[in-house]
Order: C-alpha cells, then sequence, then structure tokens
C-alpha cells in the first residue's frame, strides 16, 4: 500500500502576482495551483500592485497576503520591483512562523529577501528562485545600482538560501557563483499548458486571421511584452517595413513609445489576460522578442507551443534551448533581428503543419516541475 505524502503548509513570495501582468505572474499561478491541487496549504505574500491580467479564484486552501506598496522604482529607474510597507515584516513573520517550508521569486525582490532572512531566523527552510539574472537596464546608474545590490544583498540571500532554482543556465551561473561551489542550484525549465496553447487548425488560423481583421497574404510579426526599451522596442521600430510585414504589438505599459498610431507597417492591441492571447498566436507569423531583460520568455514557449516560430534576441542562457526547432536565436540588432525575418518568410509554412518543440521537459508536466522545485528533506514533495 503506496503511503501519501503529507501536505505542507508553504509561503511563496513574489515581487507581483496576477493580474498584474507578467510572465513570473503566471508561472507564480501555476505552482500556486499545483500545490493547492495536491492539497497543500499555500499563502502568497506579495505586493498590492494590481493590472489587467487574469484574475484568479483559488480554493479554501490558498490565501493571499497584499502588502501595500509603491511602483516608483519601475516609473523612474526601469526596476520592476515594488517599494513595500514596512508591515511586509509582520506579515512575513507571522505567515512563516507556522508554514513548513518558503519559496521566494527574485533574489532583488525586497519580500523574497526579506522572506529568506526570516526564514533563517524561525528555522524553516527556503527555496529561491531567480528568472532574471544580473542583466543591464536603461541606464548606467540603474545597472551599477543593481550590479551592486546583486553582489551584496542578493548574494547574501543566495547563500542563506537552501536551495537555488532557474530556467537559463547563464543565471544558473551566476547562481553558483554567489553561492559557493556547495550551493544546490537546480536548472527546471517551467512547463506549459498546453490544453489552452496548442497549434491550430488550418480553420482555427483563418478564424484568427478574421477575427483580427488580417488578410491571409499580409505577413504579421508579433511582439508580446511591456512596453518599456527593455524589451527590445526600439530596436522593432527601427526595422518597420510595410512593404514586407506588420509589426504587431500587445502589451501594457507606455503606449507613447510606439510613435503615431495607427500607422503603415505597425498595428497595436492593448494587454490583456494571457487566455486572450491564443488568438493572436494562432493568426501572427512569428514572434519576436529582441529583450535583453529575461530569463526564458514566457510568451515564447506559449508561441512555440502554438506551433508559432520565435526569434529571440541571444543570451548565452539560452543555449539549454537551441534544440526546439521553432526557436531563431540571433543578435540583438536591427539588421540581424530583420534578416531572421526575411529567413522565415522565406521558409514559411503554417504553424499547425510544425512539430512541437523539445524543451528538456514535458510541456505540460506542472505536477512534475513543482516537484523538481521542492524535493529536498523538509519541504514538500
Amino acid at each position: 500500500m503506496q503511503t501519501r505524502e503529507p501536505t505542507r503548509r508553504i509561503v511563496i513570495t513574489s515581487p507581483y502576482t496576477l493580474p498584474h501582468i507578467g510572465g513570473v505572474e503566471v508561472l507564480v499561478d501555476q505552482e500556486v495551483r499545483t500545490l493547492a491541487s495536491q492539497g497543500h496549504e499555500v499563502v502568497v505574500v506579495t505586493s498590492s500592485q494590481l493590472g489587467n491580467g487574469d484574475n484568479p479564484q483559488y480554493p479554501d486552501n490558498v490565501r493571499v497576503v497584499r502588502v501595500p506598496s509603491w511602483g516608483v522604482l519601475e516609473r523612474r529607474f526601469g526596476l520592476f520591483f515594488p517599494l513595500f510597507s514596512p508591515s511586509l515584516f509582520v506579515a512575513l513573520w507571522k505567515e512563516i512562523g507556522r508554514c513548513d517550508v518558503v519559496h521566494g521569486h527574485g533574489f532583488l525582490a525586497l519580500n523574497t529577501i526579506m522572506a529568506i532572512m526570516i526564514a533563517v531566523l524561525r528555522g524553516k527552510p527556503s527555496i529561491l528562485t531567480e528568472h532574471n539574472g544580473l542583466q543591464a537596464r536603461r541606464s548606467n546608474l540603474a545597472t551599477w545600482a543593481v550590479w551592486l545590490f546583486v553582489h551584496t544583498i542578493s548574494r547574501l540571500t543566495v547563500r542563506l538560501s537552501g536551495r537555488c532554482v532557474t530556467y537559463n543556465s547563464r543565471v544558473e551561473a551566476t547562481l553558483r557563483r554567489l553561492g559557493g561551489k556547495k550551493k544546490d542550484v537546480r536548472f527546471v525549465p517551467y512547463p506549459i499548458d498546453t490544453e489552452l496553447f496548442r497549434p491550430p487548425t488550418t480553420v482555427e488560423r483563418a478564424q484568427a486571421r478574421v477575427q483580427l481583421g488580417w488578410s491571409d497574404r499580409r505577413w504579421k510579426v508579433l511582439f508580446v511584452g511591456r512596453l518599456v526599451p527593455e524589451k527590445g522596442i526600439p530596436i522593432l521600430l527601427e526595422i518597420v517595413s510595410p512593404q514586407e510585414y506588420d509589426l504587431v504589438f500587445c502589451g501594457h505599459g507606455d503606449v507613447g513609445i510606439l510613435g503615431a498610431l495607427p500607422r503603415a507597417g505597425v498595428e497595436y492591441f492593448a494587454g490583456r489576460p494571457r487566455s486572450q492571447l491564443l488568438t493572436l498566436y494562432h493568426a501572427a507569423d512569428v514572434l519576436v522578442l529582441p529583450s535583453y531583460v529575461e530569463g526564458f520568455p514566457l510568451v515564447a514557449r506559449e508561441a512555440m507551443a502554438c506551433g508559432l516560430p520565435v526569434v529571440l534576441a541571444y543570451d548565452e542562457g539560452y543555449e539549454p534551448y537551441r534544440s526546439c526547432p521553432l526557436l531563431t536565436l540571433c543578435e540583438s540588432t536591427p539588421a540581424n533581428v530583420k534578416a531572421a525575418i526575411q529567413e522565415l518568410q522565406r521558409l514559411a509554412r503554417a504553424p499547425s503543419e510544425r512539430n512541437l518543440p523539445n524543451m528538456n521537459q514535458s510541456l505540460d508536466d506542472s505536477v512534475g516541475w513543482v516537484k523538481a522545485i521542492y524535493q529536498f528533506p523538509g519541504a514538500a514533495d
């Protein structure tokens, strides 16, 4: 007779959660739902920052504690980490005191840093997931400040955590440098909901293009993400080419960064819940994201699960994903990005005719993903 594993009380921290729009937010939601479905009690301690994404409804064994916070760092410096009210300490001290394990997302996030430190003080095992690692920011001052923070406070956070997890090999190397030779660091790619994100049939693709008002002959180059320079938008705006294709932007943020709208060769759709992105993935011809602030973009994996080719700016941390037949990596310059688009135009096939990518893990194995994160002595299985 197989013994059922005990359920646990788990505290998860993340700078943002749904309905704030973003890839980390979606991954946290997926983690919470998987843990809850296994009977674990989950408490998410996050910021009060909201958005127009999906507003999740969780079962009774999940609580979300929103601490008052401010987004001044994002608005002024492009640093996507909220500043928290002092009440954060009280909330974390209380919740961690009665939990079995702590899982913090983001070694720059103030709530995660505090959670890992409190876990040590209260004798609780902890896990740290880092998504993007150390990357350049929009200003030299912000880049220098982040570098200093990572090599002091974040280094301490990495060393205090019981285990580190990432899905980017560059970030994995950074965590090993910060944590020391004996640090337990795991490369764990995240899963995708393949019931929602799947290749379209010929009819579904045609219907999606009709719904968006697109003609069959016009090539559509899709961008999905926050409308900020770090996502590579200036590069895309340099390769506007109405004679060859339309650039289609979908995201929230400063729409003014796109210039005058509408205009030839450029379309814009407001940011939307991820369930509503399916129509865009099915209708587009390629997804392009020349960003330099990523771990591995969630929208890229969603698009590829829909059979859509993807062009990403090269990051050494993407090397484990090179085997994906739908992925093109190129240098983050206008000339290289445009050349990648033109090559895909030359080789164009309908998304429904393409094979699903090999991403080093079953695409929809959320249970296996969560087990890989939490499986260590004293933590949840």
